[in-house]
């Protein structure tokens, strides 16, 4: 392979309407721009995928616990996957890491920004939760309360989902046991 790839093949262009009946709608802005960026990263970016099980029971029996005592706190996964994410992440630093667009330099972030995604109405967006390591479960929980309402209403500005170094995303509201999901870039 030559440092320089081969260009993408054209999108294959068919008359749907000559198979049947057909709707047509305009693309969103948000969702051209998303569609762009996550073939750009799935493309650039190497993807692995592990799966491992684990055993949440203890840690779900206490979530509906505090769920049940306090209805206006309700608590998910996430907060905790945020803190589990930071300590791997500390551990591991290398995952922490941004490549540079030439692929030549790669810089470690010594800052634990996590990147949430966020299902709207016109697609995915990805906020981000700043400085999780200095942040308790609770702090981080009201955060992701507030910002992803924030993002179904009122919209993100684009400083509120740049700076991440790690990315979650759950497909838990439609089930499943694993999937691959699209790196973030600059993230690796």
């Amino acid at each position: 392979m030559t440092e320089k790839s081969a260009p993408m093949l054209p999108w294959p262009e068919d008359d749907l309407s000559a198979y049947g009946p057909v709707e047509t709608q305009p693309v969103g802005r948000v969702q051209q721009y998303v569609g762009r960026v996550m073939a750009r990263n799935w493309t650039m970016i190497p993807h692995v995928t592990h799966n491992d099980d684990v055993d949440v029971t203890n840690f779900e029996s206490r979530r509906k616990a505090w769920n049940s005592a306090n209805p206006d706190q309700k608590r998910t996964l996430l907060p905790a996957l945020i803190k589990a994410s930071v300590a791997v992440l500390q551990q591991y630093p290398q995952f922490n890491s941004a490549l540079s667009a030439d692929g030549k330099t790669l810089t470690t972030r010594n800052y634990f920004h996590i990147g949430i995604a966020v299902d709207v109405p016109s697609g995915l967006l990805v906020p981000v939760i700043r400085d999780c390591d200095k942040k308790s479960m609770a702090e981080i929980a009201e955060e992701i309360v507030f910002i992803s309402e924030k993002a179904r209403t009122k919209g993100l500005a684009m400083t509120e989902m740049t700076g991440g170094g790690f990315s979650l995303s759950s497909l838990g509201h439609i089930g499943g046991t694993s999937f691959t999901p699209i790196i973030n870039a600059p993230e690796v």
